[in-house]
Order: structure tokens, then C-alpha cells, then sequence
């Protein structure tokens, strides 16, 4: 068995709540932020379909929008960190970001990252910001990096996160003009969202030593590669996904499954599509392979936001009794490729 990493506090801001609980708690509920954008139009002509926080003027958009986003969750993920000593007083950020596209630039990811080293009125020092500007699966692969340095001893704490919002003119035209936004011209296509998560992890010495209590263990994590990419004539049969989730859910025990799925299916085919043949692949290692949670029915796609947040989901669900069982398995998949996979335990397994 890995050296234990520990999830020991989460952090949210979603289109359905400012914090974490109450954004876990409205999707469990069914609850549904998304709508019609106050003033972009599609290509037919009708309001642009989205998830939109509702606290934020729409007319902010790029890095500020992010970072107003971001802050928000990260403030909610650190508070376990007042009054807290060594080596909790100065640690670094895994920061999940979009792939760059049309209305979000290079520039842009590292005015976030700089934006968000120098915050203030936190209960940390923020040592540094790494961004991953890899999407979908960017936080998942940035918690996968930041467990496995714990588990070598390059850390003993990390904050990882992720944040997205796809609500920049050029990025929902880009969207709209690759039959991706939902709606009259796609049956094959997503209601854009925007939000951030944050997760703190520990070494188990690390939590045991502050007393930390613990929300989840990570068990497993994997990043990967698919070569048949969405947007191509080619035929994705899920090699990448497959190999990825294997290798996330090796430390599986030979009685033991996966309970729970969230992942970031999100009403496009491709997605769907390669879930199922990973279904196909490995049912061995699930109870139910297709009762999957897929959280963009209600908030909308959240892009590189999603792994932070799945893994607060994971976390509410075993705090508020709802979970199927101690092991959740987190997914997604980026367009350019990239593939991450995360296994969780909750704290009753955490021996």
C-alpha cells in the first residue's frame, strides 16, 4: 500500500452555492443553475445557453473573472488553516486552468496564477502557483502530481484547485461554431458552466500530528494519454481512459470496487461514448459502472474546475451519509488528450 495522502478541507464556488456544502447539497437535490445568457446570441439567432454565477456581473470576463472565482473557494479550502503551525504556514498551489482557446490565452493563465500568488487575509503563505493549463483533466492531474510529491516527501501539503468559466465572447462563439453549445444547431453538445474547487492535502504524518480530520484518503491516481481526439474523423474506442483508470484503481484489493463515479460527462457523445467502452474493458472493477454522477446536468460543464470539485462531492457524500459506499472513482477527459482518473477513500477506510 502508497503512503497515505489525506484530504483534510475542500473549498467551492459553483453556479448552485458560494461554498461547498450548500453547492453539494443543490446538486444532490436536483437543482439546476443553468439559463440563458443575459446578452450573447448563437448563430440561429437565440440567447447563448449557460450556468452562470449568479453573484458575478457577466460583463466581467478573462482573468478577473477566474481569479473572483478562484479566491473564493481557496479562502473556504484554507480556513482549516487558522492558528495551524509548521509546515501549514507557507504552501504551494497545483492550479487546474483551461487548454487555451479563443478567449483564453497564455497571457491570460499567468495573470491568474500571478493574480492569485498575491492574494491576501489568508491564514498561509502561498509559497507558489503551478498552473496546468490542461483542461477537463487538469485538476485531476494536479492532484495526481501533488499526492504523488507528498508521497516522495517533496511536500508535506499542497492546495490543489481548479477553475474555469467558459464566458468570454470569443470562447461561446468558438463553442457555438464547433456544434458544442447545446441547443437548436447540436444534439451532440454542452451547457457552458464556470466555478473553482479546492482541496488541501496532507501526508498522513502531517494530519495525524495537527490532529487534522480527514475527509478522504487518495488511494489511487493516474494521468494518461488518448490519441483519438474529439473534433477529428477518428474513432475514440476509450485505449486512453481505459489504461488511465486501470492504473488509477490498482491498489484495489481483491474483494474491493468502486462505489461511486462522478465524472465529466456532459450530454457529448464522444464522452459518453468512451465511458462506455471502458465499461465494456474493466467491469470488474465496479459495482455499477454506468450509475455514474455526472454534476454537468446541473451546473454545466465546469472544464478544469471538475476534479477539485468532483473531490468535494466525494467528500459531502461521505460526510452526509449519501455516498453507495468507501470508494469513489473521479474522471475526465481533455480535448487535446490528456485523460485523469483519481481513486478516493473515505475516513472510515483510513486505517
Amino acid at each position: 500500500m502508497a503512503t497515505p495522502v489525506h484530504i483534510v478541507s475542500t473549498g467551492a464556488r459553483t453556479t448552485l452555492g458560494m461554498q461547498a456544502l450548500p453547492s453539494a447539497t443543490a446538486l444532490r437535490a436536483g437543482i439546476s443553475s443553468m439559463g440563458d445568457h443575459p446578452f450573447m446570441i448563437d448563430q440561429a439567432g437565440e440567447p447563448m445557453p449557460g450556468a452562470l454565477d449568479s453573484f458575478l456581473d457577466p460583463e466581467i470576463m478573462g482573468p478577473k473573472r477566474f481569479l473572483l472565482l478562484a479566491e473564493s473557494a481557496l479562502r473556504e479550502a484554507c480556513t482549516l488553516l487558522d492558528n495551524q503551525k509548521e509546515p501549514l504556514q507557507r504552501l504551494p498551489v497545483y492550479l487546474g486552468l483551461p487548454e487555451y482557446r479563443p478567449g483564453f490565452s497564455e497571457q491570460d493563465a499567468k495573470e491568474i496564477q500571478n493574480g492569485l500568488g498575491k492574494l491576501e487575509g489568508l491564514p498561509v503563505q502561498i509559497s507558489e502557483v503551478k498552473v496546468l493549463t490542461e483542461g477537463h483533466a487538469a485538476g485531476l492531474s494536479a492532484l495526481a502530481f501533488a499526492t504523488e510529491h507528498i508521497r516522495k516527501g517533496v511536500l508535506d501539503a499542497c492546495l490543489v484547485g481548479g477553475v474555469d468559466s467558459y464566458f468570454h465572447p470569443d470562447t461561446m462563439e468558438w463553442l457555438d461554431e464547433n456544434r458544442q453549445l447545446a441547443g437548436t444547431v447540436s444534439r451532440s453538445a454542452f451547457i457552458p458552466g464556470e466555478g473553482a474547487g479546492f482541496c488541501l492535502l496532507v501526508s498522513a504524518e502531517v494530519s495525524g500530528r495537527f490532529g487534522l480530520g480527514i475527509l478522504a484518503r487518495v488511494s489511487g491516481g493516474a494521468v494518461g494519454r488518448e490519441s483519438k481526439l474529439i473534433k477529428t474523423s477518428d474513432i475514440c474506442l476509450g485505449e486512453g481512459l481505459t489504461e488511465t483508470v486501470k492504473s488509477a484503481v490498482s491498489e484495489l484489493g481483491p474483494d474491493e470496487t468502486i462505489n461511486n463515479i462522478i465524472c465529466d460527462i456532459n450530454g457529448e457523445r464522444y464522452r459518453g461514448e468512451e465511458w462506455g467502452f471502458v465499461c465494456l474493458r474493466l467491469p470488474q472493477y465496479f459495482d455499477a459502472p454506468a450509475a455514474y454522477l455526472s454534476p454537468a446536468d446541473c451546473w454545466g460543464d465546469i472544464g478544469a474546475a471538475s476534479g477539485p470539485l468532483y473531490a468535494m462531492l466525494a467528500c459531502q457524500a461521505v460526510a452526509g451519509g449519501y455516498a453507495n459506499g468507501p470508494r469513489t472513482l473521479l474522471w475526465a477527459s481533455s480535448e487535446s488528450g490528456l485523460r485523469g482518473a483519481i481513486m478516493l477513500e473515505d475516513a472510515g477506510s483510513v486505517q
